[in-house]
């Protein structure tokens, strides 16, 4: 009975003894499992960290490409209002051009027209007889005025001597002479024929003026007299109160002669 009570309690401590070491394992092993899933959760929490940070710059990276493209397309469309800016200036100025062009092929047109009325006129004009005017000159001996006469030929030179000395009967006399001489020089021809319209404008003969300055024009509009000419037959009409023949005849001299100081002066006379 004894015996059976000790091996009783042998076994007891045995087993008792072997409850621990196995709790003992079980703790261990739990320990151990709770150690792995700290450090797996550690390693998990540092993988997140890194995406965490790889995310945020993924999305700094996004966000400064976004406001790349955000300048990008304000830039865009700054140049595009420029652009569109440009090409209105553009097309206002082409539509200018034309408009210009079509302006001045009409004007050419009517020129063209007007140049050929112009020349018309004048060529009627040329072909009318001079009236002559009374001579306000004293009478004197014929012979004094035969030997005057052979003392001045008929040369373009003496009728200016005697047109500066204001003798416009005498100057006519030798113009209107030299102006049919054929022998004489073309100029001086011209020249004639310019100051024959001088001395009647000069006496106040201005349809006799009018004939002499339009004859010089239109037989030769590229008479070196030709500004004169028409200068002088534009204040011709201002003074037969012609307007408008006056405006026409002064449009023509600036129209061929621009550089001339005749074309400067009827641009001022123009009304």
């Amino acid at each position: 009975m004894k015996r059976s009570q000790i091996l009783i309690c042998a076994f007891l401590v045995i087993f008792v003894s072997a409850c621990k070491t196995q709790e003992d394992i079980r703790r261990e092993r739990t320990v151990e499992t709770l150690n792995e899933e700290v450090q797996q959760t550690k390693k998990a929490a540092a993988s997140g960290n890194t995406r965490f940070q790889s995310i945020e710059e993924q999305v700094s990276r996004l966000q400064g490409q976004l406001e790349e493209a955000n300048h990008a397309r304000s830039q865009s469309i700054k140049d595009n209002q420029a652009l569109n800016d440009r090409i209105n200036v553009l097309e206002k100025s082409n539509k200018e051009q034309v408009e210009y062009l079509k302006a001045l092929t009409e004007k050419v047109n009517n020129q063209s027209g007007y140049i050929e009325e112009v020349l018309e006129k004048l060529k009627a004009l040329a072909e009318k007889p001079v009236e002559k005017t009374s001579s306000k000159k004293k009478a004197v001996n014929p012979d004094s005025v035969e030997m005057e006469d052979e003392d001045l030929p008929a040369t373009f030179d003496n009728g200016m001597k005697k047109f500066r000395a204001k003798e416009y009967d005498s100057a006519k006399e030798i113009f209107k002479e030299v102006s049919e001489n054929k022998k004489a020089s073309k100029k001086n021809r011209e020249g004639a024929t310019l100051y024959l319209g001088m001395t009647e404008y000069k006496q106040k003969n201005y349809e006799g003026a009018k004939v002499y300055f339009s004859k010089v024009f239109s037989d030769n509009p590229d008479s070196s007299y030709a500004p004169q000419a028409l200068l002088n037959l534009g204040k011709t009409f201002s003074q037969l109160k012609s307007k408008e023949e006056a405006n026409m005849t002064f449009d023509e001299l600036i129209s061929r002669f621009p550089k001339s100081k005749e074309a400067q002066e009827a641009q001022k006379l123009k009304k």
